[in-house]
């Protein structure tokens, strides 16, 4: 697990190179190293976990004329290392990226198709043609941002990184207001800046030192419901993925909201370690949302020990501009702060590895909106759909733009037009229409690039078993019946899960992991006094996207009211997010 960075077609000197590494620093803090050629540039910041003796990139063959630098995890390499020996291809060490290289030369750019785990790769193949290749893995776990223009590629892990890589300072895209709004999140291929793109799931980049293209990865129609696909099976397969991804010698933190997924995860953890602690997030008072009973519950289960960390509300105002830096994209989900302290705590406590449960609800049908989109008879269900994935409902948030920004959007198109295009496609069914959406769109853009960042941000390496390619293989094979209907969501994560959770969290009602903001944000409180003071600042409405008049309405109505809090805290989030780059 490593940040990287670098440049291709035209040059950049060590300083910008320097900088760059300094900028992602925390999510590499065990070694940092680059190589430079002509009109070229590979940096890696390496999070040593997997084998810290061997693997130190960037990696470079025998002959010096292939480079490349890796972000993530390959839960496969063994099985890869003996396929290279039986080639004749020796692979010192037990580090999972020491294969990627060897691998590539004995495979070309269809290697990817065979690694099995998290990654975002960046090559340069100086043979027979300059060409600079980067690569996403199926989910877009690891992010990767770049900008393409005639004078070459520059990327990064984070935009704070490939900031440091650019010759001047990027505007604004026009556009990321709208897409936040409507994703809660810049969805996959956008960023806050103009010019700069992030890579979408698996996507594959090519720059020749001329051009840019970009490639989709081929997708296979949904496969027919598989009568295999049984709760059993879903155990043995989740039972086995944990095992492979849990080989390190480093200790394991396990996340445990008190939900099904992360008690699965914790008892099969518990099961296989004995240096497996699971840590849970609290919240200052008492609140409807808090869990901590049934994380108690979950890691007594699991037989591992259980570490409550508690957000006061005296800290939000110092906890809260961190949390954005560290993001690098602005993301909606008041949770993200939840997230962004117990990477913290568990970084303290020297922790490296936390597996967690994102991806359980978008792989087999666990979000309520699933089983109202399945209850509708009408044709408007699509659009109710979207609006229960934005920040609040199209009708409301553009009664927040300028008159002028809401003409260009109507002219350029609006991030909802492009949402309502990646939902249409049909499938064999409503509901894979919608998780098929989910997975590739919304899960990447809010869950996973959160996860990556915030954890990063503490050197904390997120796993997410529920993400491999395998586990999604298998739930596009599962029958829709068994995943959710009107009447039951996950259905077959449940059953599976039966035997690993104890019966207070089978029994008890889905609740998202959260952070209560409407009681946090209550006026008179001190994070209603510092979004007020934020949201008082002017880069949303000088730069011509929000209405002065519509924004002071909307604190003037939760003071009130107090039913404004999540689009209170997402405008805060944004108006942060918006601070100049250094």
């Amino acid at each position: 697990m490593c940040r990287i960075y670098g440049y291709f077609g035209s040059d950049r000197d060590v300083r910008a190179m320097e900088a760059a590494r300094d900028a992602q620093l925390p999510g590499g803090p065990d070694r940092q190293a680059h190589v430079r050629g002509e009109d070229w540039g590979l940096g890696c910041n390496r999070l040593a976990i997997q084998d810290p003796s061997h693997g130190r990139q960037p990696f470079t063959n025998a002959d010096g004329s292939v480079h490349a630098v890796f972000n993530g995890e390959i839960y496969n390499f063994r099985a890869i290392r003996r396929e290279l020996a039986a080639h004749g291809v020796r692979v010192d060490g037990d580090c999972d990226g020491s294969v990627l290289l060897p691998y590539y030369e004995l495979h070309g750019d269809r290697f990817v198709d065979r690694l099995e785990g998290m990654y975002a790769i960046a090559l340069v193949d100086l043979r027979s043609g300059r060409r600079l290749k980067l690569w996403s893995d199926p989910l877009a776990v690891k992010s990767l941002y770049y900008e393409a223009t005639a004078d070459g590629v520059t990327f990064a892990s984070e935009p704070g990184g490939l900031a440091a890589l650019r010759t001047g300072r990027p505007d604004v895209d026009p556009h990321a207001v709208d897409h936040y709004l409507n994703w809660q999140c810049l969805p996959p291929g956008s960023s806050l800046y103009a010019g700069v793109s992030s890579l979408r799931a698996g996507e594959h980049l090519v720059h020749d030192g001329h051009t840019a293209v970009v490639r989709a990865r081929r997708r296979t129609e949904t496969p027919p419901p598989d009568g295999t696909c049984t709760p059993a099976r879903l155990g043995s397969l989740l039972t086995g993925e944990v095992e492979r991804m849990s080989l390190q010698s480093a200790p394991v933190a396990v996340q445990l909201s008190g939900g099904l997924d992360s008690a699965v995860l914790a008892t099969l953890l518990g099961r296989r370690r004995t240096d497996v602690t699971g840590f849970h997030v609290t919240h200052e008072g008492t609140h409807p949302s808090d869990e901590e009973t049934y994380a108690r519950d979950a890691a007594a289960h699991a037989g591992i020990p259980l570490e409550v960390v508690e957000i006061r509300e005296a800290e939000l105002p110092e906890l809260i501009p961190p949390m954005v830096a560290a993001l690098g994209s602005p993301n909606a989900t008041p949770h993200a702060l939840s997230a962004y302290v117990l990477f913290r705590e568990i970084a303290q406590r020297s922790f490296r590895v936390c597996f967690v449960g994102d991806g359980a609800d978008e792989q087999f049908g666990g979000y309520r909106r699933y089983s109202t989109a399945l209850a509708a008879t009408d044709d408007a269900w699509a659009e109710r759909y979207l609006d229960r994935l934005s920040l609040v409902p199209q009708a409301r948030y553009r009664r927040l733009y300028t008159p002028e920004y809401r003409a260009l959007l109507d002219s350029d198109g609006s991030s909802r037009a492009r949402a309502r295009e990646l939902l249409g496609p049909p499938a064999p069914g409503r509901l894979e229409q919608l998780l098929t959406f989910d997975r590739l769109h919304k899960l990447p853009g809010l869950n996973l690039r959160k996860l990556d960042h915030l954890s990063m941000a503490h050197g904390i390496e997120g796993r997410v078993p529920y993400c491999q390619p395998a586990v999604t293989d298998f739930a596009r094979r599962t029958p829709d019946t068994l995943k959710a209907t009107e009447a039951r969501r996950k259905r077959i994560l449940w059953d599976a899960g039966a035997p690993l959770v104890p019966e207070s969290v089978r029994t008890r009602q889905k609740q998202p992991f959260t952070f209560p903001v409407d009681a946090f944000l209550a006026p008179g409180t001190k994070l209603w006094e510092f979004a007020t003071d934020v949201l008082a600042r002017p880069r949303l409405r000088t730069d011509g996207f929000l209405s002065g008049a519509a924004v002071r309405e909307v604190l003037d109505t939760h003071a009130v009211r107090r039913d404004q809090a999540r689009l209170v805290w997402g405008l805060m989030i944004l108006e942060l997010s918006l601070l100049p780059l250094p």
